[in-house]
């Protein structure tokens, strides 16, 4: 796991430690990035992804959906990132097993709050895709990706082509999907 340096929450204060597991995102290299060989001074945080979904959400969040919940799940989505780092499919973890550690380290973190149980909720509704505002959120990570990896592309990165590939079969949101092919 590549990490631009590495802090530990150790604050007695919750609220303080709690941000401060958060602001382990922006030390954090997305790992797809790495392996598909763009520069880790060109290699998005996974602190940038989660703003980069955030202000998706902001922007695309449709007038049916509760926009302030999209927010949270957006901003909450990597919260086990904290904890475990950005697996990738070369971790050899299976979907369940991952999934079981994040929950573990978002349980830890989000636990320490007196909201704790609700916004442990709203992780649970992305992860699972158990809401419309969950699977949304789901679609913005996935469209996200194959915008940035545009943005690899243009910059000469050409492995980063696999990736736009694979966000445009991952996203299946028809108004989302058109996004992939005009950026």
């Amino acid at each position: 796991m590549k990490w631009k340096y590495d802090i530990k929450p150790d604050n007695d204060e919750t609220v303080i430690n709690v941000f401060q597991s958060f602001l382990r995102l922006k030390s954090l290299y997305r790992q797809g990035w790495l392996q598909h060989n763009v520069p880790e001074n060109k290699t998005e945080s996974v602190a940038d992804h989660s703003f980069g979904i955030a202000m998706l959400a902001l922007l695309l969040c449709p007038q049916e959906l509760d926009k302030l919940k999209v927010l949270e799940i957006a901003l909450l989505h990597e919260t086990g990132e904290c904890i475990i780092g950005d697996l990738t499919p070369v971790d050899n973890f299976t979907d369940e097993e991952k999934s079981q550690m994040e929950l573990k380290a978002v349980e830890k973190i989000l636990g320490q709050l007196s909201d704790g149980k609700r916004l442990i909720g709203l992780w649970k509704e992305f992860e699972h895709e158990t809401s419309e505002e969950g699977k949304f959120v789901r679609q913005l990570d996935k469209l996200e990706m194959g915008l940035q990896a545009k943005v690899f592309t243009k910059l000469g990165n050409n492995d980063a082509s696999a990736l736009i590939k694979s966000a445009q079969q991952k996203v299946s949101y028809e108004e989302l999907k058109k996004l992939l092919e005009f950026s």
